[in-house]
């Protein structure tokens, strides 16, 4: 199937010369290598990467064609050794990872192969990929986007989740009809309805009726080969005011609930956020409820496999080391999360920003907290510090499924600067200081950065365990990077030298776990 689909796509290139046409052609490369030394002392051992195998690579090669409203992609993905998708094991494994042919006709766009796509903000289906967190959700099927006027647009499609160069067997069915209308010169309505048919196999539904027959009788319910998904949105823009609200529902199915046992549940989502922003000043608010809204492929698939929805995380994401260290990623069973952001410029030079955040369980017991608050000034063109603090209230038992651990505490304070020595060159500093006494104690965390704009790259950090925690780590510990970067014209390289704590790297609310590393790291990002 791969040589046929790599003989289609390079007589599609060739095609423009029978044509007579000029095409354009584009693509990217990204590759990243681990070389992995081991750290007993840190917990870098014990795996096959680091007893055996000693190095790993992950790379992906993307090109894409346009032509005679034709536009056909492959994408060529190569796992050896890659601790991505088990970060304690290791995959070997290449293919295309991705390809498609698109067409435009009139209004009409048909697509097949892989896409990715959302309906509204993702509640009821997205599908994308997040390479850090080793997540690609494309859908392998067909797919269709038609333009009704210049106020309606309608898509569908059917097909099948990918399971990296496989896909699953349960068959996916959307339709999203979104519209853009104003009404008159200060309001306007973005509204859309969302609706998603998952059809589970005969395998999977056997699995599930298997598992159904080990509970007692009083337990046991006949589980639905289907599941349907519906949701209604609308975005409200008047003047400086801006309203986004959602409500999903999803039928009732087999899905797997806190203790770990199948049960037969409805579920639904409300989600809305309010902002309001004019010259020097700008408030948002957010909500979300969420109870029991699972939406895989089928309730065999556990952690980040066979997701086809996005629930939005309602926290602030952090960048900086330490205060990025506990993050909440969304409960699909139920939560109740609520979020505040308030950005205040009182004069060119100084801005101030406060956020807090908060997420309970449906009995109201806390599980999050975040306070944040930051100000940003110029003391010159050339001089920049920013300053703030964040507590975090984290419980770990919840987030990372340790029973019996106490709920971490935390209080970071922060500086981060950024000196412009001229109009290349440029320092930047950071020192953030995490005080805790629950899980590995207080943290220090120091950074110091040059830049040689558009080139060079250079810099090196320690973040120390100051203040362990005896019970989970008796003796202090530095964890070092230093790290080089390389740019000319459309491609970067870097090497780093890393120690690194074991914790949850998190993107928008979606978290994967990752152990403690130590070695050497490559990565090579190129567009042409």
């Amino acid at each position: 199937m791969q040589r046929i689909l790599l003989i289609i796509f390079l007589s599609f290139i060739s095609f423009h010369n029978f044509a007579q046409k000029t095409g354009q052609l584009n693509g990217n490369l990204q590759l990243n290598s681990y070389f992995f030394m081991k750290d007993s002392t840190i917990g870098a051992n014990g795996t096959p990467l680091y007893e055996n195998f000693l190095s790993s690579a992950e790379s992906w090669f993307n090109i894409n064609y346009s032509l005679m409203g034709f536009t056909a992609g492959l994408r060529a993905d190569f796992f050896h050794n890659s601790n991505l998708f088990n970060p304690l094991s290791s995959y070997s494994d290449q293919g295309l990872g991705n390809w498609f042919i698109s067409k435009d006709v009139e209004n009409l766009k048909i697509t097949v192969g892989n896409f990715y796509d959302q309906f509204g903000s993702g509640i009821v289906f997205r599908s994308y990929e997040d390479r850090g967190l080793g997540v690609d959700y494309a859908v392998m099927g067909l797919k269709l986007d038609y333009k009704i006027n210049d106020n309606w647009k309608v898509k569908g499609f059917t097909g099948r989740q990918k399971n990296q160069f496989l896909t699953y067997k349960p068959i996916m069915k959307g339709l999203n009809l979104e519209g853009d209308v104003p009404i008159g010169k200060t309001l306007r309505l973005i509204p859309g309805v969302a609706y998603l048919n998952r059809t589970i196999d005969q395998e999977n539904m056997n699995s599930i009726v298997s598992n159904i027959n080990t509970y007692p009788l009083e337990q046991r319910f006949c589980p639905m080969y289907n599941v349907y998904v519906m949701s209604a949105y609308n975005t409200l823009n008047y003047k400086n005011l801006s309203w986004y609200a959602e409500y999903a529902y999803k039928t009732h199915e087999a899905i797997y609930t806190a203790g770990s046992q199948l049960e037969d549940k409805s579920g639904n989502v409300a989600y809305t956020t309010l902002s309001y922003s004019k010259k020097g000043f700008g408030i948002t608010g957010q909500y979300k409820r969420t109870e029991n809204f699972v939406l895989r492929t089928s309730p065999n698939e556990s952690l980040l496999n066979g997701v086809m929805d996005y629930l939005p995380s309602l926290t602030k994401q952090n960048t900086m080391r330490l205060l990025s260290r506990y993050n909440a990623p969304s409960q699909y069973l139920g939560e109740q999360a609520y979020q505040g952001d308030v950005i205040f410029t009182p004069k060119k030079g100084i801005t101030f920003t406060l956020n807090y955040s908060k997420v309970d369980d449906l009995e109201n017991t806390n599980l999050f907290q975040e306070i944040y608050a930051d100000v940003e000034f110029s003391v010159s063109k050339k001089f920049k510090p920013q300053i703030g603090f964040q507590t975090v209230t984290y419980n770990q038992e919840v987030y990372q499924n340790e029973p019996g651990v106490p709920i971490v505490k935390t209080l970071t304070p922060f500086i981060e600067t950024t000196y412009k020595i001229n109009k290349k060159k440029s320092l930047r500093a950071e020192l953030q200081y995490l005080s805790s006494e629950q899980d590995y104690g207080s943290w220090a965390f120091g950074l110091l950065e040059f830049n040689i704009a558009p080139k060079f790259s250079f810099s090196v950090s320690d973040m120390y365990n100051v203040k362990p925690n005896p019970e989970k780590n008796p003796d202090k510990k530095h964890y070092y990077n230093f790290f080089f970067g390389f740019t000319q014209n459309a491609s970067r390289f870097s090497i780093s030298y890393v120690k690194q704590v074991e914790g949850y790297n998190c993107t928008g609310g979606v978290c994967r776990y990752e152990p403690a590393f130590s070695g050497v790291k490559l990565g090579i990002n190129s567009t042409f």
